[in-house]
């Protein structure tokens, strides 16, 4: 079930070994990878992580992985309608742009926008899912802000599933991985497939989406001490959604579709020379999204990510006492290009390219049950905004009868968008080149405890950011984005627990209460003040591979705006319950059927003002492995 900064799962996959987790596995099952320079062990962890492992993933077995991330305390979704549409992550109230996603090790958010589109990414073959919360500046520089969603993929054998249920929706994955001559591999497919319903929620035609997936990774040795690794993979998807026409608020029924390709690439090559251990990355990420409107192009935004680094490490001491020391030198370029149509407020055909070259160093040292850590990150803009410096430093205390205490201290750096500098999406969003990057400063305290078959964990932070980035609506309905005045405060506790009932029962839950305004003390929009979910595990003791799973996620009530007035309109937007279950029953040692159930109560999911959200859906499948 689900564990907060506790790992008792699985092992990972080897696509994640091959490919990009920042430390080659090898069984370390107790390890984190997501918080610093080089894995370290839980007990060494100082500020909030939280792990979804292969069991947490099966409870809800979305086609989409943002739903998996409700079980995270302090992580909130926005979905603008039906599945596949845009989805947002907002980690401790703080702006979907603010939260960096890796999967494998890969920075897969969008280079133009900054943010990652979760409605994009369906069929993930996740098989654990790292969420550290919290500025992560100091290690992974500007875009990880509010925190760290990392994703490993694969698993080893074959396994394939298909699916089929309520609005038309198809779905099918397909993972094979090993290895064969010394060389470890992995591939895999996935497909996803839906009606959808109608977005604006006027009886009109339904808005479906797809998604369709390829990837795989190589990894083999070149000598005892060196090792290299291949990944790419191919996304494609397409959404379906309804514009709001006439300006007054609410959508109407039309045609309009976004489609979007994604490539990535990377390579990787780890090793040791005496007592020095060596990583070095290359990675490639292109995303082009183009939009029409009843068939007719509109516009095209495509954005290339090119990382490069290099990390050292090296140990003193022993596990027990010593000291870890890192560094990392990275350089990454991005180029941005609009192509659009609508001209109606200023030219949006736009060019550019921006480069940072960062320097980290990170320290980290162990004394019997005291943990330390301090890391400093150095970045060169290139001219472009002011060079940043952030850092975070925290301490841990392991006591004997299973209570670790923690707490850090960090500073973290968003530099502006590409869209921001410059827009045009949509075609009225008029950037701002004068924008400076966001700063934000935050501390937290907290614990774990582990029982036999219980563990807790409890956390309270607190943020505040400065010249937050925000829109302004103008009368002749444009709109521009700026930089407040003063700090904008984020607070909140966070609270998880997991019980290992009996050998076949298991049961989760989580709560976060958040407050996050802006620099007049308002709530900022789209960031439910509570939110909570529970969720339960059977897993039959004399049937290998029958399971039966239930997650009960709660969004309390949040604030958004109705655009359609001027100045716009402060809604509040209710609370809502999601039930959600799932069970496997095996035919025979490899073939089970499955049969999922989404939205169970039939609620109103409604995370976007004047968007219709998708009712309940049951869908059934079978399973090979």
């Amino acid at each position: 079930m689900f564990r907060l900064c506790l790992l008792t799962g699985t092992a990972l996959s080897l696509f994640s070994n091959s490919a990009f987790a920042q430390e080659p596995y090898q069984d370390a099952y107790d390890e984190i990878i997501v918080t610093g320079l080089r894995a370290v062990p839980f007990d060494d962890v100082t500020s909030s992580v939280s792990v979804i492992d292969a069991l947490d993933i099966s409870i809800r077995n979305s086609p989409y992985i943002a739903d998996q991330l409700r079980a995270v305390p302090g992580v909130g979704l926005s979905r603008s309608g039906a599945v596949g549409g845009l989805s947002q992550i907002r980690i401790r109230g703080a702006e979907a742009n603010h939260t960096l996603v890796l999967v494998d090790g890969i920075e897969v958010s969008n280079p133009v926008t900054g943010e990652t589109d979760f409605g994009l990414w369906g069929g993930v073959n996740a098989s654990r899912i790292e969420v550290a919360r919290g500025e992560q500046s100091a290690v992974y520089g500007s875009d990880a802000i509010g925190g760290v969603v990392s994703m490993t993929t694969g698993q080893d054998g074959l396994r394939l599933e298909a699916e089929y249920g309520r609005f038309d929706t198809k779905r099918g994955a397909l993972n094979y991985g090993g290895e064969a001559n010394g060389v470890r591999f992995n591939l895999g497919a996935s497909v996803f497939d839906t009606d959808g319903v109608d977005t604006a929620g006027l009886g009109g035609e339904k808005d479906g989406s797809s998604a369709y997936a390829l990837g795989g990774s190589l990894g083999f040795d070149i000598s005892d001490n060196w090792a290299a690794s291949l990944l790419g993979s191919y996304r494609i998807s397409s959404v379906a959604t309804d514009p709001d026409l006439n300006f007054d608020g609410a959508l109407d029924n039309a045609d309009r579709d976004s489609d979007s390709e994604q490539i990535l690439l990377g390579a990787k090559l780890d090793g040791q020379t005496g007592a020095v251990s060596h990583q070095v990355r290359g990675s490639y990420n292109d995303v082009t999204l183009t939009n029409e409107a009843d068939t007719v192009f509109t516009d095209e935004t495509q954005g290339e990510r090119v990382k490069l680094s290099y990390s050292p490490s090296i140990n003193f001491g022993t596990d027990e006492i010593g000291i870890t020391a890192s560094a990392l030198i990275d350089y990454e370029a991005e180029d941005y290009v609009r192509i659009s149509t609508d001209t109606l407020f200023g030219d949006p055909n736009q060019s550019q390219s921006f480069n940072t070259l960062g320097l980290s160093g990170e320290l980290r040292a162990r004394l019997d049950n005291i943990a330390l850590n301090a890391s400093l990150r150095r970045d060169d803009n290139d001219g472009r905004f002011d060079n940043a410096t952030t850092w975070r430093v925290g301490g841990a205390y392991n006591f004997d009868f299973g209570t670790k205490l923690r707490g850090s201290f960090g500073t973290g750096v968003k530099n502006p968008t590409f869209t921001e500098l410059f827009g045009f999406f949509p075609g009225s969003f008029v950037g701002n080149p004068d924008l400076t990057p966001e700063t934000s400063e935050s501390w937290e305290i907290g614990f774990d405890h582990s029982f036999e078959t219980v563990t807790l964990s409890a956390t309270y932070f607190d943020a505040a950011l400065e010249n937050e980035i925000f829109t302004v609506f103008n009368p002749d309905f444009s709109s521009s984005p700026a930089n407040r005045d003063s700090d904008s405060d984020r607070s909140g506790v966070e609270v998880s627990t997991n019980w290992d009932v009996t050998s076949a029962w298991s049961l989760s839950g989580a709560l976060s209460k958040i407050s996050s305004s802006d620099n007049n003390d308002t709530p900022e929009i789209r960031v439910p003040e509570w939110t909570g979910s529970a969720s339960v595990l059977w897993s039959s003791p004399t049937k290998d591979g029958f399971n039966i799973g239930a997650a009960l996620d709660y969004v309390g009530s949040q604030d958004d705006f109705n655009f359609g007035t001027f100045p716009a309109e402060r809604v509040t937007l209710d609370s809502y319950v999601l039930l959600s279950a799932t069970a496997a029953y095996p035919l025979t040692d490899r073939i089970a059927l499955t049969l999922r159930g989404e939205n169970l109560l039939d609620e109103d999911t409604r995370d976007v003002f004047g968007f219709n959200s998708t009712g309940a859906g049951v869908f059934f499948g079978f399973r090979l492995r």
